[in-house]
């Protein structure tokens, strides 16, 4: 559990940054209602995470630094799988969307996909094998070269799914006829989730109280 844990924690890391940068380039040069929009979304996520790191009490575990670095690294793989599924999305809108771009890799789209699985899926095998399998010094030191040249590959996704934003930066837009009904359903959300969480971590401790 800890290793899907440091998993998405990393690929959730990358799906943040990613998104902040998405609003910071629509609102600089794109439809500044969308990056709007964009916005709001990101603080449904963004004000629940908050809420129940406040509410619900940490629990520390106890575990030793070579835990953490273990921990740690595989939180890299996950940065990287969130890099690549951000060039597959927007290869996706800026091909076949839009039709106005085409892919580079030998192998065309979409079996360009398929190249890049191949390295991500084995590594991300070895990677979890000798960070929580062996569990020896000499492979955590051997899944750090390793981690680098993932985040080398997931750096170049990032890069080229960047590329492909900027066609969705100069193309979309969104419609005139339903901005204000989009934005009064995505306000409302961003209300109801925090005072459904709230009630939520009540019934919680309630439940908690009782059984002791």
């Amino acid at each position: 559990m800890g290793s899907m844990k440091s998993l998405a924690q990393g690929f959730l890391v990358a799906t943040g940054l990613i998104w902040v940068c998405n609003i910071a380039s629509l609102f600089r040069g794109g439809d500044v209602w969308l990056g709007l929009m964009y916005l709001l979304i990101l603080l449904i996520p963004a004000t629940s995470i908050a809420y129940l790191k406040l509410k619900i009490p940490h629990q520390k575990s106890v575990s030793d630094e070579a835990e953490k670095w273990r921990n740690l690294l595989f939180s890299f793989q996950g940065v990287a799988l969130g890099f690549w599924m951000f060039d597959i999305i927007t290869t996706f809108y800026a091909i076949d969307v839009t039709g106005i771009a085409i892919e580079l890799n030998p192998l065309g789209w979409p079996l360009g996909i398929l190249g890049a699985f191949a390295y991500y899926g084995p590594t991300l095998v070895f990677s979890y094998v000798l960070l929580f399998k062996i569990k020896e010094s000499v492979s955590l030191y051997a899944a750090i070269p390793l981690t680098l040249l993932t985040l080398g590959m997931g750096t170049m996704n990032l890069v080229a799914g960047a590329q492909n934003f900027q066609v969705f930066v100069s193309t979309a837009s969104l419609a005139a006829g339903v901005r204000y009904e989009l934005l009064a359903l995505i306000v409302t959300v961003n209300l109801t989730v925090p005072l459904a969480l709230k009630r939520m971590v009540a019934q919680s401790k309630t439940r908690l109280c009782l059984n002791a």
